[in-house]
């Protein structure tokens, strides 16, 4: 009997993991795992995510590992995961150190020099929530961020994206993960991810 493959699809906002994913869904087969958007935060007034305080944020993360767990339990055998279980806490861990819009001055250093009670609660959060991620996923393929972001209003910085992406990427080298980075054009990133499926 094969075992499961369970693969996440890993890097910062506007890599093209959705786009990707939706690629080797019709290619593969395999079922995909999606999260939900970021929601107002339980018994809150609506609001834009950008105007959500520390303590929601905080509540945001475990919110939306919560959707994603169940939605990838709903999933027994192989899937394919747009993102993974550390996305949310990277975005908050990232936005509670240097805002959503910093600077191209400002350097990776400022995530982890960071201090707070907030900063303390996500910094432990991180610790189940990567447990939880290894136990999860049987690979992980990184998008680099290649491409600019194509939104009128960009919600975050380009500094942002890379302060995200590397607080990935050295959470999983940390760890001990080998991670797998697929490049190039949706061609060239489908035919590198159907290569591992079918490793």
């Amino acid at each position: 009997m094969t075992r499961p493959l369970r693969i996440a699809v890993v890097g910062a906002y506007g890599a093209g993991k959705t786009t990707l994913i939706r690629a080797a869904g019709t290619a593969t087969g395999l079922p995909s795992a999606h999260g939900t958007p970021m929601r107002d935060p339980a018994g809150s007034v609506p609001k834009p995510l950008e105007e959500a305080t520390e303590p929601e944020l905080v509540q945001l993360v475990v919110r939306r590992l919560t959707e994603r767990v169940l939605a990838e339990a709903a999933k027994p055998g192989s899937f394919l995961s747009d993102g993974s279980l550390l996305h949310e806490w990277v975005y908050a861990t990232v936005r509670l150190a240097v805002g959503l819009h910093p600077g191209p001055e400002v350097p990776y250093e400022a995530v982890g020099a960071a201090e707070g009670p907030y900063q303390e609660v996500l910094a432990h959060l991180g610790r189940e929530i990567l447990l939880r991620a290894l136990a999860g996923y049987d690979t992980f393929v990184h998008l680099p961020v290649e491409f600019p972001l194509g939104d009128a209003v960009p919600p975050i910085s380009e500094t942002f994206r890379r302060l995200s992406d590397r607080l990935l990427l050295d959470t999983l080298e940390q760890a001990g993960v080998t991670v797998h980075t697929v490049t190039g054009p949706l061609d060239e990133r489908l035919a590198a991810l159907t290569a591992l499926t079918a490793a």
